[in-house]
């Protein structure tokens, strides 16, 4: 019989230490045996070939052993291991599985194996010298760093590579493979080649790859792991041809050796060459079996199920009291058993030797296989290790017992962020099951909606929805609910939602805890698009108060962003960009360590978007790409997308824009997200009209449908400040000389109840367009000086770069007149601030030093013919590496010339260059 609910509950708030974990304050387990390489065997043959050969002066600073099981991997990389540490030089260890998929998880052994080589704690590694805290900075430079502040020759191991097959992880080792500091080696051992770029960086020397061939043992090799067999030892035409036979694959070696002392085996020698080495591991492992005495065959068959042996563990499934010195003499005999800890508490299997005998349990007896299961679950969960006990469970049926593990463990997956392992588990058990239990299923929905996995969570959705069997159960799912709205774009139903979720109740722990931080930070992101300030605020401290109760790092980054946003657009940018940085340097580590990072990294790329730190935008943008395009929410995802798009045009990569819209607009598509569709359709509009191309402009706004809210109280939200259908369609109106219209709409905006700071510059600028459009130029002068006002304490740049030539040709005419005229002191009096016009233009491209007439809108010096021919193809969208081909250049030629060029029409992007040159009739 399983254990029931209440068991379960009681289980795991034991405090008994978990397996093979250590004592710690984190919420998530950090498993130390992967931190340890197996022990350096003494009757082990060396490989000195091998060891010699990579750690020879100019070999490669990637290592990579690669074949299958079996083939002595680890082995080798433990020796090579011990040849680097009696140099007396730092090393660090890291064993995969497949559980590190998960990057929150991943991150934490990660952290830790840098820790350990930085020194003992980890304020050793957060203070090691000369290294870079700035959050904008690409994932691997912590890493490289810190391995370069070490100050020492450093080699690191990793072992079961073939476990990892996360994308962003597999990046990640790519970037670091390429970028191996200097005194630094990495050695990799895996049973497939990882999609690393390897080829590249072994055509570079920068890697080398040892293949199956290469780890096989030579016939002296062969010769020197059977002169160690005292009983029994095979003769030297045995050892020849059991070398013949096995291909010198080590595994199979061993399990000759194990076996010799059957004649059996002995008289077949000669018999097997229609084998493939495989089947002749499986007859010798079924040899080994059957020679040991019968107590260790029942004990080998039924601990084989386990993943890792302890002797409490053993003695709970085989019934016996002796587990420990039975683990012992398995090592000892070379059972194919290691340990995975200095005190000999935890060990395991071969892989190989593992396989078969679990294999072979099945087989002989498959109910006894379900008791030992049900056995190591009950043991597993009374001793808190709650992933075991699930994978148990599941083994031998219980799924009860699963669930209601599921269900417990699932409270710190959620909050700390490891929403694909919540995901992994809740897949593998019966739909029925989570039905039963309303909170395992509140549970999974969050994975599945911050996942974005629509279609896996409309079945839950369905049942969610049904509020009965809540209520019984005393779980509510109103807030999960509203989080799955939002996910959706469906904002006002999760601000119906969040309305009825009470947020002030301070005296919760835990899961509950986590909820309350979730529904106050939906509550913030609804008060901000109403425009309420002070709410706003409100709801984020509660957030804070509420995260830090529940320990979430996943609701943390929600918090944290939407401040970010709330200072951005309430005009306060440098503070924005400042908070911003510092919640993505907390997280020390530049690897995602949960999806709501992605939160805080979208929001920092708008900010620094908006204060023209570009490089810095772009830098975080490659950075955490993955996560924010696998698991940002709609605005969040929208605020660092398109501020890319605007980036990759001011850089004079168009085609790199027009990337980031197809990728953007795929996401909107297959998330249903049709309010995104139409702010990328703006974009566009926005796009085609500062390159003067009014006829596309019209098309492209003319493609889609209508989404605009006339309704003066409607929300808006966050991200629709930066582009919307309202801003789109007034910028079309003044374009295309709708002027009654461009006013209708200007006034409708400005009158909206949730105008911010940020909104009033973009407002004001549009404006003075419309103004000057009319040719009523003391107006529009009056009105640009108002977003001057606006703007110059958050020093926003980007709003007034972004309208193209019509604003900046407006800011040259008003700073020839301060300077022709003197008009500091008059200016200072209107509020308005010169440096900040000076910064505008120069940042614009303007050339200040050559005085008042280089602000004129005109060419500062001709054009060459290669330039006019550059010119002509930047207005056709055509690439710079497209250009250098057609003109039979390099490609750094063509950006000498287009510097050439964005000086003498005193710009500084590709956009402006184009429309400029349309301005001053140099194109059509």
């Amino acid at each position: 019989m399983g254990l029931d609910r209440k068991s379960v509950r009681n289980a795991t708030r034991q405090t008994v230490e978990t397996p093979a974990a250590a004592p710690s304050t984190r919420r998530e387990p950090l498993h130390l045996h992967k931190l340890f390489p197996p022990p350096d065997r003494p009757n082990g043959v060396r490989r000195e070939g091998i060891v010699n050969r990579v750690l020879s002066p100019g070999s490669a600073a990637v290592m990579v052993l690669q074949a299958p099981a079996g083939y002595g991997k680890s082995t080798a990389l433990r020796q090579i291991k011990s040849a680097w540490d009696n140099q007396e030089q730092l090393s660090g260890w890291l064993t995969f599985d497949e559980a590190d998929n998960d990057a929150r998880r991943f991150t934490i052994h990660f952290e830790a194996l840098l820790q350990r080589l930085a020194g003992t704690g980890t304020a050793a590694l957060e203070n090691a010298p000369q290294v870079s805290d700035d959050a904008y900075t690409r994932r691997t430079d912590w890493v490289v760093d810190h391995l370069a502040a070490l100050g020492r020759p450093v080699a690191l191991f990793f072992d079961d590579f073939q476990c990892l097959t996360d994308p962003s992880l597999l990046r990640l080792f790519s970037d670091i493979f390429e970028r191996v500091p200097p005194g630094v080696r990495i050695f990799v051992g895996t049973r497939s080649v990882p999609e690393l770029g390897l080829a590249r960086l072994m055509v570079n020397g920068q890697a080398t790859v040892l293949r199956a061939e290469e780890l096989r043992f030579n016939a002296s090799e062969v010769d020197t792991f059977f002169s160690g067999v005292e009983a029994d030892p095979a003769t030297a035409d045995e050892v020849a041809r059991i070398y013949q036979l096995s291909e010198g694959w080590p595994a199979a070696l061993q399990l000759y050796r194990l076996s010799m002392r059957d004649p059996a085996v002995r008289q077949l020698l000669g018999d097997f060459s229609s084998r493939r080495p495989r089947e002749l591991a499986d007859y010798l492992a079924d040899n080994v079996l059957a020679l040991q005495l019968p107590g260790v065959q029942d004990f080998l068959l039924r601990t084989s199920l386990l993943s890792r042996l302890s002797a409490p563990l053993c003695n709970a499934v085989t019934g016996r009291s002796d587990a420990q010195d039975v683990l012992q003499l398995l090592e000892r005999t070379g059972l194919f058993v290691r340990r995975l800890d200095l005190d000999g508490r935890w060990f395991e299997y071969h892989n190989l030797f593992g396989s078969f005998l679990a294999e072979q349990m099945m087989d002989r007896d498959a109910e006894l296989a379900t008791e030992v299961h049900r056995r190591a679950a009950e043991w597993l969960l009374q001793h808190g290790d709650l992933e075991s006990t699930v994978r148990h469970a599941l083994a031998c049926g219980d799924v009860g017992l699963a669930a209601d593990t599921l269900d417990e463990w699932c409270s710190s997956l959620v909050s700390s962020g490891m929403l694909i392992t919540a995901e992994r588990w809740c897949d593998r058990l019966p739909f029925d099951e989570i039905a039963a239990r309303p909170s395992l299923m509140i549970k999974c929905a969050w994975a599945l909606c911050f996942l974005r996995r629509w279609e896996k969570l409309q079945p839950l959705l369905t049942l969610l929805t049904a509020r009965e069997k809540f209520r019984l159960a005393h779980a509510d799912p109103s807030t999960v609910l509203s989080m799955i709205a939002i996910g959706r774009d469906e904002f006002l139903e999760a601000f119906r939602l969040v309305r009825g979720i009470p947020i002030e109740a301070h005296r919760k722990r835990g899961f509950e805890a986590f909820e309350v931080a979730a529904a106050a930070n939906l509550t913030a992101y609804m008060e901000l698009s109403y425009g309420r300030a002070e709410a706003t605020r409100d709801a984020l401290a509660i957030a804070r108060m509420q995260g830090e109760r529940s320990e979430a790092t996943f609701s943390s980054g929600y918090t944290s962003g939407v401040l970010g946003v709330d200072l951005l657009l309430n005009g306060h940018l440098p503070e924005s960009v400042e908070h911003l940085r510092g919640a993505l340097s907390e997280l020390r580590f530049n690897v995602a360590h949960s999806h709501a990072s992605g939160a805080i990294a979208s929001c920092y790329i708008w900010s620094l978007y908006e204060a023209n730190e570009l490089d810095a935008a772009e830098a975080v943008f490659r950075q955490w790409h993955d996560t924010i395009e696998q698991s940002a929410l709609l605005d969040f995802l929208a605020a660092a997308q398109i501020s890319m798009v605007r980036i990759h045009d001011v850089h004079g990569a168009p085609d790199r824009a027009q990337q980031v819209i197809d990728e953007a607009e795929s996401i909107a598509r297959a998330n249903g997200w049709s309010r995104y569709l139409r702010m990328l359709r703006w974009e566009r509009v926005r796009r085609a009209l500062l390159l003067g191309d009014l006829s596309r402009a019209k098309a492209i706004a003319q493609a889609g449908s209508s989404g605009r809210r006339d309704d003066a109280d409607a929300p808006l939200l966050f991200a629709e400040n930066f582009e919307d259908e309202s801003l789109g369609q007034i910028r079309l109106a003044i374009y295309t000389d709708q002027m009654t219209l461009a006013r209708e709409l200007l006034q409708r905006e400005s009158g909206r109840s949730c105008v911010m700071r940020f909104r009033e510059i973009k407002l004001a600028l549009l404006e003075a367009q419309w103004h000057q459009r009319k040719r009523a130029r003391n107006l529009a002068q009056r009105v640009l000086n108002k977003a001057l006002q606006l703007a110059a304490p958050g020093r926003y740049i980007r709003c007034f770069l972004d309208e193209g030539e019509p604003v900046l040709s407006m800011l040259r005419e008003m700073y020839q007149s301060i300077v022709t005229h003197n008009m500091d002191d008059i200016l200072s009096h209107q509020g308005v601030d010169k440096s900040f016009i000076e910064e505008l233009l120069r940042s614009s491209g303007t050339d200040l030093s050559r005085g008042p007439a280089s602000t004129r809108t005109g060419l500062l010096e001709p054009l060459t013919d290669r330039e006019t021919k550059i010119l002509m193809l930047l207005a056709n969208g055509v690439s710079n590496r497209e250009m250098a081909v057609r003109l039979i250049v390099s490609e750094n030629t063509i950006k000498f010339h287009l510097k050439r060029i964005y000086s003498k029409l005193a710009v500084a992007s590709r956009l402006q260059a184009v429309a400029s040159a349309r301005d001053l009739g140099l194109i059509k």
